[in-house]
């Protein structure tokens, strides 16, 4: 997900975002943009995502499928 060196991508702090996906850091950091740039790019199941993101499983589903 996160390049090597990357810090920021599209307005995205991406530091925040590894931080709440490795559960170093509280899901409510996270803007609602980094949210969603979190379901639609963290590894595992709808179900395990929306627990780490504190999230409906199916708003999960839809930010995902809104990407494609």
């Amino acid at each position: 997900m996160l390049s090597e060196f990357a810090t920021w991508q599209s307005g995205v702090d991406m530091v925040a975002v590894q931080r709440v996906l490795d559960g170093s850091l509280p899901h409510s950091d996270l803007r609602p943009e980094e949210l969603r740039f979190a379901a639609r790019h963290a590894k595992g199941s709808a179900r395990s995502v929306a627990r780490i993101l504190g999230v409906t499983e199916k708003t999960v589903a839809n930010w995902r499928e809104a990407e494609t």
